[in-house]
């Protein structure tokens, strides 16, 4: 009975990698040495770089990235539409909040820190040592500068 329930099913359902059945899931692995690095998105200032280990920031779905980002980095305030969470890997984020950059109001975020940023809150941090961060989200990524001014993409790389 077993069996003939199993052969029902197969035949119901497809056999595996039949035309129109979903895809087989796959396994991504990156070992660090392997990521490969390039200059990081138009939305942010020249030094970063970036590497994409899961789906497509530019695309509707979820997403993971990694940036790069040299010592004395900074990101001006801004914001994003959707959700932004980041895991620090190395280096030190000092994170803070608001609509003006204040060295002295970012609280140091050390490796090892995770952080969940609700939509549309306004942030802006700098970089102590070369860091690393990851970060996932739901794509499209977008980055919405306070001052339009400070938005690179408004300057030309």
């Amino acid at each position: 009975m077993r069996f003939a329930l199993g052969v029902s099913l197969l035949l119901l359902l497809g056999s595996p990698g039949a035309i129109g059945s979903p895809p087989a899931p796959r396994w991504d692995l990156f070992m660090p040495e392997q990521i490969q690095w390039r200059d990081g998105p138009p939305s942010m200032l020249p030094g970063a770089k970036m590497a994409i280990l899961e789906g497509d920031p530019a695309k509707e779905g979820f997403f993971t990235m990694r940036l790069r980002l040299p010592d004395g980095y900074r990101v001006l305030p801004h914001w994003h539409p959707r959700i932004e969470r980041l895991t620090i890997i190395q280096g030190v984020v000092n994170l803070g909040t608001g609509d003006r950059f204040e060295d002295a109001a970012t609280q140091a975020l050390p490796a090892g820190t995770y952080s969940s940023m609700p939509p549309k809150m306004t942030h802006f941090a700098w970089m102590k040592g070369e860091t690393i961060l990851q970060l996932s989200s739901i794509g499209p990524w977008e980055i919405v500068y306070v001052n339009p001014a400070d938005d690179p993409r408004n300057h030309g790389r």
